[in-house]
């Protein structure tokens, strides 16, 4: 996620299921009380969750738990174990679930509250994969299988053109190399008559 540039704490290593991350300068949303403009903290948390969806992702524990907030009111997203493709069965009430739980929160708490959320049907088009690049819980052994005998289909088209290419250069010196033998004869020839 790090790499495709989403707010999340930069990865430094990891071991199994263990991630060492960045310490990241910012308060959990769950303990803020006020912030100066709500409404622009709600309508990023929405965008966020529209990208990852758009990426493939759905967060699936997108609450203020999971959200942290750095003094210049820029999100951090964090906890990463139920995040589920938007492939699953299920994608579209995880997706609605994660949009839900923000709009409650801000709701109870900062007493703002807006008619404006994304739906998943409308606002969901799927550009990227990184829920195969992670493999995200839904994304099935089948498409894994279809995504592995395509990207084989295509490894073989680019070495039989590689192939190809490697071929035509190889007639293409051999013309060159009969013309030479053909100058040199017709040279010799001339050459004999000459003398």
């Amino acid at each position: 996620l790090y790499d495709n540039g989403f707010p999340v704490p930069r990865p430094y290593d990891y071991n199994r299921h263990c991630v060492v991350m960045e310490l990241i300068d910012a308060f959990p949303l769950r303990q803020i009380d006020h912030i100066e403009n709500p409404g622009k903290l709600y309508s990023e948390l929405m965008n966020l969750i529209v990208r990852l969806a758009q990426s493939g992702l759905i967060h699936g524990d997108f609450n203020e738990f999971n959200l942290l907030v750095r003094e210049n009111g820029k999100p951090i997203l964090i906890d990463f174990p139920q995040m589920v493709s938007t492939s699953h069965a299920n994608a579209e009430w995880y997706f609605n679930r994660d949009v839900e739980c923000i709009r409650t929160f801000f709701r109870r708490r900062f007493n703002y509250e807006s008619m404006l959320y994304p739906k998943f049907k409308l606002d969901v088009n799927k550009e990227f994969d990184l829920d195969v690049q992670v493999a995200a819980s839904g994304f099935t052994k089948k498409q894994q299988r279809e995504l592995e005998e395509m990207q084989a289909e295509l490894n073989d088209k680019d070495d039989n053109e590689e192939h190809e290419e490697e071929e035509t250069e190889e007639e293409d010196d051999d013309s060159e190399e009969e013309d030479d033998d053909e100058d040199d004869e017709a040279s010799d020839g001339e050459h004999c008559d000459n003398a």
